[in-house]
């Protein structure tokens, strides 16, 4: 019919538009640059294009352009050749086969293009390109029934339903990718629902297409009800069409913005193109390409070149682009029309069903088909509500759990500063402490001096001061480990021989005084020294034998092994020993974590080496080896990499002043 084709042209046209809007080029050439390029280059840039071309972006500003002016000027040749063949050939089948080809090839590029870069995206683009795609095919398929029914089986303006079935929902899809927003960025779980809905008001779509149109064409004698109803909802369709294409042109401030001037611009004149060929076919002096095609041929190299025109923004602006401002939305604003508009579609339908049943007797011939079609409707509509119900259910329940945890991370972080809190006070405390106590213990040790010093006082007052002064010793070196746990003792870092140090530190432990123990040293002669404090590295050293001295005691000796070796840029040291291992190793650093006996352990003594070690800017860990045993290792930057590091030396030197 006659309102058929023109509907099919202009949802093909639309389809080709879409399609044809490659995100690779958005921006418009001027006039000078398209009159330089040919058909030809057209047609090679299409090729070139694929996923397999070159990076636009990675091009001169030109030819990031050039498949854009390409696209121009197919459009200005396909008008051009329209208008001649309308002027130069006879009404005929002639004139209808070159038509039907111009017309198709247009809606089939359009196609094509839509569904390449629907590939080469992702995210909410590719639901664009999707989209797009979706209906191109739709209208591609209505115009390739409408050429055979006019060339193969000869029929003048064809009359064909599934044409127009296909026309008509066709355009849903075109409108929704204009609402679609692209160029922002959403929520993929809240993606699917939008495409959920989408397929709501689809099936609604075709289900008024059917209730009211297409049920008057299996009543015979109804035909020009048919025709004028077809008619209506094709015009109604694509003014809404150019009208969401508006829209998405004047709310865009950024980059998609040339694409949807173009998408806007080739919408509307689509619209007026198929409102005037309906007109024309109305009063029976429409034949395929007549004058009356030339702006739908226009319309058509417009969705073309807003395929092309996509080329260059088929992936997401990265977070950083300059039109940011304008790109993020929220799930609420982005579900909220089409959530809200399936809502309506599924209570509307029930409702047209009571009007059916109040206002159309049984007998209409018409009633049987609409009911059932309605009763069909509200069944898929029903299943689609309930798949989008289990999507909502997970994404809720995965929300609740991703909330959960976050609770759960917060209070344990919580805790942690707590215990941070307390253990910064603590320090400072200590350091307090440690001192006021540290000037007693002096002066006790002078005054044992005095009392040893006596020549006539008792024997047993002697030993008594001398016990006095052990006990006092004693809780000197506990305070000094309590300074060092507070980090008070300042660094005065330098180059250090790791080798000789840790022989000072097995000959100040008399670890080889002890029976069925065995030590190892073995340091490669190549090792580089590291910069620290050796005061303090030598503590280290001695803690750490001293705790491998007391695991061997329990066993009755073993082997303690001492290893160095560089790990450019850092030097490791590894204690090895047979001994019973550690029962708690992710504990061992704590501050007053202890295994030993009450009165033989602090706590203190690993956690101050912890301390020491990541002053140092190294690392210290621990565990149990697989034969038997624990180890410590030791990582410290080298002399080396620390004089390389101008932040790291002044560091040190800042440190060592302290």
């Amino acid at each position: 019919m006659a309102g058929r084709k023109c509907k099919k042209i202009d949802r093909a046209s639309v389809g080709s538009i879409r399609g044809l809007l490659p995100r690779g080029s958005a921006r418009v050439v001027n006039t000078s640059a398209i009159e330089r390029r040919g058909i030809t280059c057209f047609l090679r840039s299409i090729v070139n294009s694929g996923p397999n071309s070159p990076n636009p972006s990675a091009e001169p500003e030109r030819r990031s352009q050039s498949p854009l002016v390409y696209g121009y000027w197919l459009t200005a040749s396909a008008v051009v050749l329209s208008v001649a063949a309308a002027l130069v050939l006879p009404k005929g089948y002639q004139l209808e086969l070159f038509g039907d080809i111009l017309q198709a090839g247009l809606a089939g590029l359009f196609t094509f293009l839509a569904f390449q870069n629907m590939v080469r995206s992702s995210a909410q683009v590719r639901a664009f390109w999707f989209l797009l795609f979706i209906g191109a095919a739709m209208w591609m398929a209505s115009l390739v029934i409408w050429s055979i029914s006019e060339l193969w089986l000869h029929l003048a303006v064809p009359d064909v339903p599934r044409a127009d079935i296909l026309l008509f929902v066709g355009l849903v899809p075109l409108v929704a990718a204009s609402a679609l927003e692209p160029e922002k960025t959403h929520d993929a779980r809240f993606r699917s629902f939008g495409l959920l809905d989408i397929s709501i008001v689809i099936l609604y779509s075709l289900y008024l297409f059917a209730f009211f149109v297409y049920a008057y064409r299996l009543h015979p004698g109804d035909l020009p009800i048919y025709n004028h109803n077809f008619n209506v909802a094709d015009s109604i369709g694509n003014q809404l069409f150019a009208v969401a294409t508006g829209a998405a042109f004047f709310r865009e401030r950024g980059e998609w913005r040339p694409l949807y001037r173009i998408f806007f611009y080739s919408a509307a004149a689509f619209a007026v193109a198929s409102d005037v060929i309906n007109v024309a076919i109305d009063l029976g002096v429409y034949h395929t390409g007549s004058f009356y095609d030339v702006p739908l041929i226009a319309a058509f190299g417009g969705f073309v070149c807003v395929c092309l025109a996509g080329r260059r923004l088929l992936q997401p602006a990265p977070a950083g682009d300059e039109h940011e401002e304008h790109r993020p939305i929220s799930a609420r604003g982005f579900s909220f029309l089409p959530s809200n508009l399936a809502m309506l579609v599924t209570l509307s339908t029930p409702a047209i069903g009571l009007w059916l049943l109040a206002t159309y007797s049984p007998q209409d011939a018409l009633f049987s088909f609409r009911l059932q079609i309605t009763l069909l409707t509200i069944f898929l509509l029903t299943l689609l509500l309930s798949i989008k119900q289990d999507f909502l259910s997970a994404n809720l329940f995965g929300s609740l759990r991703h909330l959960s945890n976050t609770y759960s991370s917060i209070e344990r972080f919580q805790d942690h500063l707590v215990q941070g809190d307390k253990l910064a006070s603590l320090g400072e405390m200590v350091a307090s402490v440690a001192d006021q106590i540290r000037k007693a213990m002096t002066i006790i040790r002078k005054q044992v001096s005095g009392i040893t010093s006596r020549t006539h006082s008792e024997s047993r007052s002697r030993a008594l001061a001398g016990k006095i002064g052990q006990y006092a010793e004693r809780t000197d070196a506990l305070v000094e480990n309590m300074q060092r746990f507070a980090q008070e003792t300042p660094l005065r870092l330098a180059p250090v021989e790791v080798k000789p140090l840790l022989e000072s530190a097995l000959h100040l432990s008399r670890i080889d005084k002890l029976q069925n123990v065995r030590t190892e040293l073995d340091a490669e002669n190549v090792c580089p020294p590291v910069l620290a404090d050796s005061s303090q590295l030598l503590h280290v050293f001695l803690q750490i034998i001293s705790n491998a001295m007391d695991a061997l005691e329990e066993v009755g000796g073993g082997e303690l092994v001492i290893s160095v070796r560089p790990c450019e840029p850092q030097v490791c040291i590894q204690f090895s020993d047979t001994g019973p291992g550690l029962r708690h190793p992710e504990h061992a650093f704590e501050p007053f974590f202890t295994t030993k006996p009450v009165g033989k352990g602090t706590g203190l003594g690993l956690s101050t080496c912890y301390g020491i070690i990541r002053q140092h800017d190294g690392d210290i860990s621990c565990g149990n080896r697989l034969e038997g045993g624990a180890y410590f290792t030791i990582f410290l930057p080298s002399a080396a990499r620390a004089a390389g590091d101008p932040v790291i030396a002044s560091a040190g030197v800042s440190e060592g002043a302290g």
